[in-house]
């Protein structure tokens, strides 16, 4: 049977789905994507071959619509639920991957709500703007991945001190957390001082990417202080290290605003040629 005809007949179930050619799949998982083909979107997804299912990248493209979206979230929960898979080892959703594309906040509400989300492993928002949006809906995500969740990328995402405070306390049940990154995002010195205190329980946490706070910069185009994201990181490692972890404190500067490169300090600064001597 040919792709073009399973598009035309949203009714087919997943045992026609089955008898599709690998290689066909994601040529026609594109095509479902983009023409809104939720019936059928939805079955490919529980018949989905591959180990990664790339949503992230087709959002950015298609900028769908929610019913699209929650098609293919409601084709995870019915894949996750099955106790047999037909063509992969049985297992969880341990990794969700959305970068650098728009989502909407009933998107992300959508995606807290998803029974798999409580197994995920690694969780990856990279580049995903959420300034505009309320904390509430990545708060309860963390919150219901926090029992395995090990992984976290927030980076580049816009997240303010308001919005960062509020994910705190979702972020000191995370056990497991073993990688937290979130540079990019403007965050003051008193909201990393209380991310502190709040993962100071986290055994696991030993490596953290943090942003270089709002007090290191000059100026509103993000000219580095040099002096004074040095104290700022002195002080940092030496409250790790008086709490028992002294794990690995890494700054990440936001992109020079005369060459876009990036600069990065552990424990010496990474610059870009910006900042070199002549």
């Amino acid at each position: 049977m040919s792709g073009q005809s399973l598009l035309r007949n949203e009714a087919l179930s997943v045992t026609a789905l089955e008898e599709l050619p690998t290689e066909l799949f994601p040529p026609l998982f594109t095509a479902a994507f983009a023409g809104r083909h939720n019936e059928i979107l939805k079955a490919m997804v529980q018949a989905w071959p591959f180990p990664c299912l790339p949503l992230g990248a087709l959002m950015k493209e298609h900028q769908p619509r929610l019913e699209t979206f929650q098609a293919a979230l409601d084709g995870l929960d019915v894949l996750l639920a099955q106790e047999i898979r037909s063509r992969c080892l049985k297992m969880p959703l341990e990794t969700l991957s959305i970068t650098n594309c728009l989502i909407s906040e009933s998107d992300l509400m959508h995606l807290s709500q998803c029974p798999s989300i409580s197994q995920l492993k690694d969780l990856g928002l990279n580049g995903v703007n959420l300034t505009s949006m309320s904390s509430r809906p990545l708060q309860v995500l963390i919150e219901r991945a926090s029992a395995t969740l090990q992984d976290l990328d927030l980076d580049e995402c816009g997240i303010m001190d308001s919005q960062f405070s509020a994910l705190l306390p979702a972020l000191s049940c995370c056990s497991q957390l073993t990688t937290f990154s979130f540079c990019g995002n403007p965050i003051s010195m008193a909201v990393l001082e209380s991310l502190l205190h709040h993962t100071v329980g986290l055994s696991k946490l030993s490596h953290v990417l943090y942003p270089a706070p709002l007090e290191s910069y000059e100026d509103v185009r993000g000219t580095l202080h040099l002096g004074c994201l040095a104290q700022l990181h002195t002080w940092m490692k030496q409250m790790l290290q008086e709490s028992g972890r002294p794990g690995m404190v890494w700054f990440s500067a936001n992109p020079c605003p005369h060459c876009g490169d990036w600069t990065f300090y552990d424990p010496e600064p990474i610059l870009c040629p910006c900042y070199m001597p002549v």
